[in-house]
């Protein structure tokens, strides 16, 4: 995802390096910021920084993907980091973090939209650190108020934030 903000932008994650996408980023003004929510989606992260001259932010329980990250995060409370909220929710894996901007809920693998179901869900399937974390992570998240996830497989969707948080509450029990 690309998150446009006041004087700068995010790259929520990293594809794989694509010089049409990023002459594309750049006409928008490029990224400042590079937010790595977890080890196995940072791609060509590393280029798209040195491109944009951005600084490439992950958790220190994945930096072995990221070691020349510029801000690692540490810990499991959340992170405020400019008009953004940093929130580790390991479970995926062990330094897996979410990113919270106002009404948006960048997930990663952690969350994404069963539209079979109408309902969010997690994947014990593909939970690469430990499940029981995870739900719990899940839990913590319900302390946020936000209307759209966006994960990084699968559907976007947009609900009221009461629903987002009664999903939560089923997914974490």
């Amino acid at each position: 995802f690309l998150l446009e903000l006041p004087g700068s932008s995010w790259m929520i994650d990293s594809p794989r390096w694509n010089a049409v996408l990023a002459a594309a980023i750049g006409r928008l003004g490029g990224v400042s910021t590079i937010f790595l929510t977890h080890r196995d989606d940072v791609a060509d992260a590393a280029r798209y920084a040195q491109h944009f001259g951005a600084q490439r932010i992950i958790h220190v329980r994945d930096r072995s993907a990221m070691p020349d990250a510029e801000i690692v995060i540490e810990g499991d409370d959340a992170v405020p980091y400019g008009s953004c909220t940093i929130v580790p929710t390991p479970g995926h894996t062990r330094g897996h973090c979410v990113l919270h901007y106002g009404e948006y809920l960048f997930t990663g693998d952690h969350l994404a939209w069963d539209a079979q179901r109408a309902a969010l869900t997690a994947h014990p399937n593909v939970c690469w650190y430990d499940w029981p974390t995870q739900l719990r992570s899940v839990a913590r998240l319900r302390d946020l108020s936000f209307s759209w996830i966006l994960p990084g497989h699968g559907e976007r969707v947009h609900l009221d934030p009461s629903a987002m948080r009664t999903m939560l509450g089923d997914i974490a029990a």
